[in-house]
């Protein structure tokens, strides 16, 4: 895995418009169905129809990026714990030696759900809680109660310490002009035990928080050499930020992942960046969505992306203390 992940660096780094390798980690959309209306989630301008991903196709998907694919994310545009099948799904992700990841509003959270989360052998759980307050916190993620979902995240926590489970933990904010008087005190108050990371993100779309600015790109975007989602019906976009699959790439129920990922819209598109022709892409355009710096590309090839997820919301928690 680390010699495919080195080539896919070298194919970003050297400007290829076709990759060598899988990506190393994909985004699989098991439900665009969600309970919360937060403020600056695209998934307010959603079109698409909400449904949950058919088990079959699920397992299409998984038969096809085994052993090439090291983690696959269970979310795109929905809170996958409302996915009546979602833990099906983790079973037959871990059956087929893939890591399972998912990041949550924690509404759905019962005691039951925590045990078959435990059960399932699932990995890796971010938890996204925008708020140190109840004001904030109600007034950003519209539909929650922030003495349910503390309660809920807490009693996940207290069973995880029992069970002595190792599913890694983090507490997730969206820095925005709502939360960023509130970081301080965010940071610690999930500074406890189980919490295995504290992440601070920056907003990377504004839902109805307004509209960014265009940006320009003085790189290739990294995440389509390395980010694709598959949407509930099979369609495939390039990156996290197609709600609506404004540039559909391919569909899983009619080629592989990896036709698919090198297809001509593919290449093309990657090819668009590495000109700086953002022309027409008006997605890209308006995009504020971090690249990394080229080392890093290169420093985290030789860690499996695994180890990296887990490396990386620790360092963020270190750096979180020390500057807030």
């Amino acid at each position: 895995m680390k010699i495919k992940r080195l080539k896919l660096a070298a194919d970003y780094l050297l400007k290829k418009n076709r990759t060598v390798s899988y990506p190393s980690h994909i985004g699989i959309e098991t439900t665009n169905n969600c309970n919360l209306d937060c403020i600056m989630c695209p998934r307010y301008d959603m079109t698409r129809p909400v449904q949950d991903m058919d088990m079959e196709l699920f397992k299409k998907i998984i038969s096809d990026i085994k052993g090439e694919v090291e983690m696959v994310w269970l979310q795109h545009y929905g809170e996958p714990f409302l996915d009546k099948k979602i833990f099906e799904k983790i079973k037959y992700a871990k059956q087929n030696g893939l890591q399972t990841g998912i990041s949550s509003n924690g509404t759905a959270f019962s005691s039951d759900v925590i045990e078959k989360v435990f059960e399932s052998d699932h990995d890796y759980i971010i938890f996204a809680f925008d708020g140190a307050s109840k004001e904030t916190y109600e007034k950003i993620r519209l539909g929650a109660n922030f003495e349910h979902v503390t309660s809920n995240i807490k009693k996940f926590l207290e069973m995880k310490i029992k069970k002595n489970e190792d599913v890694f933990t983090v507490l997730q904010l969206i820095c925005m002009s709502e939360t960023e008087n509130e970081i301080r005190d965010f940071v610690s108050q999930w500074d406890i035990d189980g919490v295995d990371g504290i992440r601070i993100r920056q907003i990377t779309h504004s839902g109805n928080h307004g509209k960014f600015k265009n940006q320009s790109k003085k790189q290739p975007c990294y995440w389509l050499w390395s980010d694709p989602h598959i949407q509930a019906d099979g369609t495939v976009v390039p990156c996290c930020q197609d709600v609506n699959a404004v540039y559909p790439i391919g569909n899983i129920n009619e080629q592989s992942l990896g036709e698919i990922w090198n297809s001509e819209k593919m290449t093309q598109l990657r090819q668009k960046h590495i000109d700086g022709n953002l022309e027409g892409l008006s997605l890209c355009q308006n995009c504020n969505m971090y690249q990394p710096h080229p080392a890093l590309v290169v420093g985290t090839s030789f860690f499996d992306y695994v180890q990296t997820s887990r490396l990386v919301p620790r360092a963020e928690t270190l750096m979180s203390k020390l500057r807030y």
